[in-house]
Protein backbone atom coordinates (compact mmCIF):
# COMPACT_ATOMS: atom_id res chain seq x y z
CA UNK A 1 0.00 0.00 0.00
CA UNK A 2 1.13 3.39 -0.81
CA UNK A 3 0.88 5.91 2.38
CA UNK A 4 1.44 9.78 1.83
CA UNK A 5 3.59 11.80 4.46
CA UNK A 6 3.38 10.14 8.07
CA UNK A 7 -0.06 8.61 7.43
CA UNK A 8 0.18 4.97 8.99
CA UNK A 9 2.90 2.56 9.36
CA UNK A 10 1.84 -0.25 6.74
CA UNK A 11 0.84 -3.35 9.38
CA UNK A 12 -2.57 -3.57 8.35
CA UNK A 13 -3.92 -6.84 10.87
CA UNK A 14 -7.22 -8.30 10.58
CA UNK A 15 -9.77 -8.08 13.31
CA UNK A 16 -13.20 -9.11 14.17
CA UNK A 17 -15.52 -5.94 13.78
CA UNK A 18 -18.94 -6.79 15.61
CA UNK A 19 -20.68 -4.15 13.53
CA UNK A 20 -19.96 -5.65 9.99
CA UNK A 21 -20.07 -9.28 11.16
CA UNK A 22 -17.36 -10.13 9.44
CA UNK A 23 -13.21 -9.46 9.34
CA UNK A 24 -11.80 -6.19 8.65
CA UNK A 25 -8.27 -4.69 8.12
CA UNK A 26 -7.10 -2.33 10.61
CA UNK A 27 -3.85 -0.38 10.96
CA UNK A 28 -2.76 2.59 13.01
CA UNK A 29 -1.78 5.91 12.40
CA UNK A 30 1.89 6.78 13.10
CA UNK A 31 2.56 9.18 15.99
CA UNK A 32 3.33 12.23 15.11
CA UNK A 33 6.58 13.88 15.43
CA UNK A 34 6.88 17.18 16.70
CA UNK A 35 8.67 19.44 19.35
CA UNK A 36 6.81 22.14 21.12
CA UNK A 37 3.25 22.34 21.69
CA UNK A 38 1.32 21.25 19.09
CA UNK A 39 -2.39 20.56 19.89
CA UNK A 40 -1.58 17.17 18.11
CA UNK A 41 -3.00 13.25 19.59
CA UNK A 42 -0.18 12.30 21.23
CA UNK A 43 0.01 8.55 19.73
CA UNK A 44 -1.18 6.55 16.94
CA UNK A 45 -5.10 5.75 15.75
CA UNK A 46 -6.82 2.91 15.05
CA UNK A 47 -7.66 3.81 11.02
CA UNK A 48 -9.98 0.49 9.66
CA UNK A 49 -9.34 0.15 5.91
CA UNK A 50 -12.70 -1.70 5.15
CA UNK A 51 -14.55 1.74 6.28
CA UNK A 52 -17.95 1.46 4.49
CA UNK A 53 -21.56 3.30 4.00
CA UNK A 54 -22.68 1.40 7.24
CA UNK A 55 -20.30 2.49 9.15
CA UNK A 56 -21.09 6.10 9.55
CA UNK A 57 -24.37 5.44 11.22
CA UNK A 58 -24.19 5.39 14.96
CA UNK A 59 -20.84 4.46 16.70
CA UNK A 60 -17.89 2.32 15.72
CA UNK A 61 -18.17 -1.07 17.88
CA UNK A 62 -14.40 -1.08 17.65
CA UNK A 63 -13.48 2.88 19.09
CA UNK A 64 -16.37 3.65 20.43
CA UNK A 65 -16.59 6.83 18.88
CA UNK A 66 -19.00 7.91 16.34
CA UNK A 67 -18.47 6.35 13.34
CA UNK A 68 -17.77 8.61 11.19
CA UNK A 69 -14.66 9.28 13.13
CA UNK A 70 -12.82 6.35 11.02
CA UNK A 71 -14.25 7.29 7.61
CA UNK A 72 -12.50 10.90 8.42
CA UNK A 73 -9.21 9.13 9.91
CA UNK A 74 -9.45 6.64 6.73
CA UNK A 75 -9.64 9.57 4.20
CA UNK A 76 -6.57 11.46 6.09
CA UNK A 77 -4.23 8.65 5.84
CA UNK A 78 -4.58 8.81 2.32
CA UNK A 79 -3.85 4.92 2.43
CA UNK A 80 -6.41 4.43 0.50
CA UNK A 81 -8.50 7.46 -1.57
CA UNK A 82 -9.63 5.17 -4.10
CA UNK A 83 -12.10 3.85 -1.36
CA UNK A 84 -14.13 7.19 -1.60
CA UNK A 85 -16.28 8.77 -3.89
CA UNK A 86 -15.57 12.03 -5.17
CA UNK A 87 -16.99 15.25 -6.49
CA UNK A 88 -15.76 18.59 -7.02
CA UNK A 89 -16.89 21.11 -5.35
CA UNK A 90 -15.95 24.67 -3.14
CA UNK A 91 -14.49 23.58 0.49
CA UNK A 92 -16.19 25.84 3.32
CA UNK A 93 -12.90 25.12 5.24
CA UNK A 94 -10.11 26.46 2.68
CA UNK A 95 -12.52 28.37 0.13
CA UNK A 96 -10.61 26.02 -2.87
CA UNK A 97 -12.60 24.26 -5.23
CA UNK A 98 -11.61 20.75 -4.57
CA UNK A 99 -12.13 17.34 -5.33
CA UNK A 100 -13.82 16.44 -2.57
CA UNK A 101 -14.03 12.44 -0.68
CA UNK A 102 -17.33 11.82 -0.26
CA UNK A 103 -17.28 9.85 3.55
CA UNK A 104 -21.09 9.42 3.45
CA UNK A 105 -24.43 11.56 2.68
CA UNK A 106 -23.63 14.47 4.96
CA UNK A 107 -20.30 14.88 5.30
CA UNK A 108 -17.15 15.25 2.45
CA UNK A 109 -13.26 15.39 2.98
CA UNK A 110 -10.92 17.84 1.44
CA UNK A 111 -7.76 16.79 0.79
CA UNK A 112 -6.43 19.82 -0.07
CA UNK A 113 -6.63 21.39 4.33
CA UNK A 114 -7.74 17.96 5.30
CA UNK A 115 -10.96 19.25 7.11
CA UNK A 116 -14.62 17.43 6.88
CA UNK A 117 -17.12 20.16 5.19
CA UNK A 118 -21.52 19.09 4.73
CA UNK A 119 -22.88 18.61 2.04
CA UNK A 120 -25.71 18.30 -0.01
CA UNK A 121 -26.96 17.09 -3.52
CA UNK A 122 -30.24 18.90 -5.57
CA UNK A 123 -31.12 17.08 -8.41
CA UNK A 124 -31.91 19.15 -11.43
CA UNK A 125 -33.54 16.37 -13.11
CA UNK A 126 -32.56 12.42 -13.68
CA UNK A 127 -29.21 12.98 -15.08
CA UNK A 128 -27.65 16.48 -13.74
CA UNK A 129 -27.36 17.61 -10.27
CA UNK A 130 -25.69 20.33 -8.29
CA UNK A 131 -23.57 19.97 -5.56
CA UNK A 132 -23.54 22.05 -2.11
CA UNK A 133 -21.10 22.60 0.41
CA UNK A 134 -22.98 24.00 3.68
CA UNK A 135 -22.10 25.74 6.95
Amino acid sequence: METRDNAVNGDARSAYCPGCDRQVHITMTRAPVHRGHATLPDGAEMVCLDFGAGCADGRCPMTGMPGIVMGVRLAKSHLVDEHFPTMLAPCDACGNVATLEILDERYAFCPICESTTQWMRLNVDREESVVFTVK
